[in-house]
């Protein structure tokens, strides 16, 4: 395999001059430590650093364990490469991709990621922390790196897998990391601003000291997080889950929180039926935008077509209920009641329904005139251990969802998307699955499957 390797000098943020080598050399160099990994005699690590690589093809390629520390790899293709423990302490990776690459123990102190793609990247345990390196010119210490600390300026991370990451300091402004799993994650004083989390999962994170301002964190897991004296000016928890999470001086200012009604409910759902009865004409929509219903008894209730992104529906009573083509996306609706609720057509995207009763649910399209069914959204919902007995599914929409421990004895999931649903431990059992997508599902093979198929 050859490498296209620009062969002018570059240079560096702070003017080094680097190295460039020939395709043929690389492909040697990269021979030799094939050969060092798997340690068998004559091998040799690979060594490059201060190297240019920018705009080489590495795609899918064995770096594990080389130094890269100083390195230039602008525009980069290292998407699906194997990067485990490798030194890229001060690289350049500006608009690299790493999609679905493996950064695992990487050390990425004082690295430049500015607009780098790392969709799906796995980078469990890397290390961003500050850093900075210095080379010699002419005589002269020069920082090889403007600042010394991580920069993901307008990253693409979006599900990236971050658990146990180091990133205190780092500057990831305006990055892209929804669906991320930043569990246990330090971000102690990291840049954060104007950042999209949303769906991040942040459970036992430490953001001590971050400047999260306008981030957004809808839908998110906080749980256990710690937020001390995190600036948090106009950010949004529309939907996140905030159990136990600490705010000790944190500056709140004009950050979007769960909020309490306003009004009675009752006035809002004759409003709503109004709006209904007359097609829009009269009464008022019911916009329950991440407003906080703990414990409500909303059984038998018409909320056709409400919004409620975000509601706070934690052991709520909503049996019976028709949430017909509502809005429920990153609802906290856990251990809620909804057995033989109708939400055809809902959408339920990120929402968390741990726990939560929907027995005889009736969740198939919804017939929409002049026009196809819409089916339910369910797409990356989260299910664990909730109770589906009997719920017709048919044709919804679960890509993502995580279903573990779920019950869906008798449920009928004909022609449903389960792409890359979690089903470890899910009760399957005389479930219909005629034409169900079951690519990349996880654990269905850990699953209770006695399927009709």
């Amino acid at each position: 395999m050859s490498f296209n390797v620009k062969q002018q000098g570059l240079v560096g943020l702070a003017g080094r001059e680097s190295r460039t080598i020939g395709g043929a050399e690389l492909d040697r160099i990269l021979a030799l430590h094939a050969t060092f990994l798997s340690r068998a005699p004559g091998g040799r690590r690979a060594i490059l650093k201060f190297v240019n690589l920018s705009h080489c093809d590495l795609s899918g390629r064995c770096l594990a364990e080389a130094d890269l520390s100083g390195s230039l790899l602008l525009r980069c293709n290292l998407s699906r490469a194997d990067l485990r423990q490798v030194n890229l302490f001060g690289a350049d990776l500006t608009r690299a991709d790493l999609t679905e690459a493996r950064l695992n123990n990487a050390d990425l102190r004082g690295a430049t990621l500015r607009d780098a793609r790392l969709v799906r990247c796995n980078m469990t345990h890397a290390d961003l922390r500050e850093g900075r390196l210095l080379t010699a010119n002419a005589g002269q210490l020069h920082s090889s790196h403007d600042g010394g600390g991580t920069v993901m300026t307008g990253a693409l991370a979006a599900g990236a897998d971050l658990r146990g990451a180091r990133l205190s300091s780092a500057v990831v402004r305006q990055a892209d990391l929804r669906d991320a799993d930043m569990r246990e994650s330090i971000l102690t004083r990291a840049d954060l601003s104007k950042a999209d989390l949303t769906g991040c999962d942040l459970r036992g994170a430490d953001l001590s000291g971050a400047n999260l301002a306008g981030a957004i964190l809808e839908g998110a897991i906080l749980i256990g997080a710690s937020l001390v004296s995190a600036t948090l000016e106009g950010t949004s928890f529309i939907g996140t889950l905030l159990d136990g999470a600490n705010f000790d001086r944190a500056d709140l200012e004009g950050a979007r929180m769960p909020k309490r009604l306003d009004q009675h409910i009752n006035d809002i759902l004759r409003l709503h039926s109004a709006w209904i009865a007359s097609g829009g004409a009269a009464g008022r929509r019911a916009d329950l935008t991440g407003t906080d219903l703990t414990g409500a008894d909303l059984s038998g209730v018409d909320l056709g077509a409400a919004v409620l992104k975000g509601a706070v529906l934690r052991r709520c009573r909503l049996a019976n209920a028709s949430l017909v083509m509502s809005d429920l996306s990153m609802a906290d609706a856990r251990m809620a009641d909804l057995s033989e609720a109708d939400i055809r057509g809902a959408r339920l995207e990120r929402a968390t329904l741990t726990d939560a009763v929907l027995v005889g649910t009736h969740a198939s399209p919804m017939p929409i005139r002049g026009h196809s069914e819409w089916p339910t959204n369910l797409t990356l919902a989260r299910l664990t251990s909730a109770r589906m007995a009997g719920a017709d599914l048919m044709r919804a929409t679960l890509a993502r969802a995580d279903l573990t421990g779920a019950d869906l004895t008798d449920a009928n999931l004909a022609g449903a998307s389960l792409r890359e649903a979690v089903l470890h431990g899910t009760v399957l059992l005389r479930a219909g699955l005629e034409q169900a997508d079951l690519t990349d599902a996880v654990g269905l093979q850990h699953s209770h499957s006695v399927c009709q198929v």
